[in-house]
């Protein structure tokens, strides 16, 4: 008897496939992971087939359920099609500016939003301020701020968005003139005060990453210098393309990401366009992020992003 899922059900089994694990896959939709394992498995009951083999390490999908998430990937693409000739369609003729405050692990978030924005609506235009200042949005300098802390204003709209994961990431041509690198022996480049304190940092070194021989105060300057070879570091794994993962056994927390602004500035046609297609790059980035297959150092073999680390 042929059955026909629903979004809910295919989103729960794109999860699982993205994230490797029940507890994953219910961090990343925001329920419990007891949630997803019952409603996939009335899905399974439902069915008559299995789609997710469970065990120690996670799980992974069986045939049929990797034909739903292919099922599921063209709905999700659907999705962002029908969202992207939405708003071509409903604000057309917008003009104003957006003032934007992120840190610099977004901006390339923001200016892929700012392209997208201002090539549909050419009299609009984007003003970005990297900056960690999380008070710029209350005090009405920015119009929307990308965050990754939730500071409970009631006055503010707080959007979530996803998760960022980490991990310790470095170039090929450093592991090439260290092999068999370990926490213990790797250089990291380390953060200055107060940077050095944010929970990925503090966690690295509990894990034995503390060989700082550089420190810096710039997350552009930390990548950088992780793409000349000087070391390695700990990196979103937004920002970490082409680069090696490192040591999977070491946990590092995720962060909440979250889109912030005003009430009062949703009301205006082309902050709220612009709000729009800046979550919908978020997403596009952070669900590419926790699903591309990365290199482990000293594995040779390729993994799915996510499903080695309690991310």
């Amino acid at each position: 008897m042929a059955l026909q899922t629903n979004w809910d059900d295919l989103r729960l089994l794109l999860a699982v496939s993205r994230r490797g694990s029940f507890l994953q896959a219910g961090q990343l939709l925001g329920i419990a992971a007891s949630t997803v394992s019952r409603r996939l498995t009335q899905l399974e009951v439902a069915l008559g087939e299995p789609l997710v083999e469970r065990g120690v390490e996670g799980c992974w999908l069986t045939s049929r359920g990797q034909s739903l998430v292919e099922v599921a990937l063209a709905a999700e693409a659907g999705l962002r099609r029908q969202t992207a000739a939405g708003i071509s369609e409903l604000h057309t003729g917008l003009s104003g500016s957006v003032m934007v405050s992120a840190g610099e692990g977004f901006s390339s978030c923001v200016l892929e939003a700012a392209s997208r924005f201002t090539s549909l609506h050419p009299r609009c235009s984007v003003e970005l301020m990297v900056t960690a200042d999380f008070h710029k949005i209350v005090r009405g300098v920015a119009d929307i701020a990308v965050r990754t802390a939730h500071l409970g204003e009631p006055s503010l709209i707080y959007r979530p968005i996803g998760r960022l994961a980490y991990g310790v990431f470095a170039d090929a041509g450093y592991l090439k003139r260290f092999p068999g690198v370990t926490p213990a022996t790797a250089v990291n480049i380390a953060f200055l005060p107060p940077l050095d304190m944010l929970p990925q940092m503090r966690a690295a070194k509990t894990g034995g990453l503390d060989r700082a021989q550089i420190s810096v105060n710039s997350f552009a300057v930390q990548l950088e210098s992780v793409r000349r070879g000087m070391g390695v570091a700990v990196l979103p794994r937004i920002l970490a393309k082409d680069l090696i993962e490192l040591f999977p056994d070491l946990q590092l927390p995720d962060m909440e990401v979250y889109l912030v602004t005003r009430p009062q500035a949703l009301k205006q046609a082309h902050i709220k366009c612009f709000f729009t297609i800046l979550e919908q790059v978020l997403l596009e980035a952070l669900s590419i992020a926790n699903t591309e297959g990365y290199f482990l150092g000293g594995d040779p073999k390729w993994v799915h992003g996510g499903a080695s680390q309690n991310n």
